[in-house]
């Protein structure tokens, strides 16, 4: 899909999720990506599938296009990284633009106030929280039900 190009609701992503992360959390980030997979979700893991040879920026616009969730994994390293910055910013243009897709902010041991004030607005999923993966599978499967669209059964 073409930077700054809209795409309706009705749009069928090639991705239930993608994961953006800074590499030092790329262990929980496979935990996350492999636990979704298994419930039969597909997904773009950042550091993972990036295709070699291929401009970074352009590929991770394209993936946060055809992706319906943008997991963002908040951490004390992902907070000063600038990239992290940017991906978590072109994912929340992503939402503006498509509207029927979703940011779910994931923090690794940071607290409230210290998620970057233009991602505060959202609900965040603790994933030190013994309910994290119910709820991320609740997030996934709501985001599943847009208008037109059967919405995924958990399993």
């Amino acid at each position: 899909m073409p930077p700054g190009s809209t795409m309706s609701a009705q749009h069928r992503f090639t991705y239930d999720f993608s994961i953006w992360y800074c590499p030092e959390d790329h262990a929980v980030a496979s935990v996350i990506s492999e636990f979704l997979r298994k419930k039969g979700f597909r997904g773009y893991l950042e550091h993972w599938d990036q295709v070699a040879g291929t401009p970074v920026a352009l590929s991770a616009t394209e993936a946060i296009g055809a992706s319906r969730v943008g997991i963002l994994l908040l951490s004390p390293a992902s907070l000063g990284d600038a990239w992290c910055q940017r991906v978590s910013q072109w994912n929340l243009q992503h939402v503006v633009e498509c509207g029927g897709t979703r940011v779910l902010p994931v923090c690794l041991g940071v607290r409230k106030e210290e998620v970057p004030p233009f991602l505060q607005h959202l609900t965040q999923l603790q994933y030190q929280s013994p309910f994290f993966f119910t709820r991320l599978l609740r997030s996934l499967a709501a985001s599943q039900a847009l208008p037109g669209e059967p919405r995924r059964a958990e399993s």
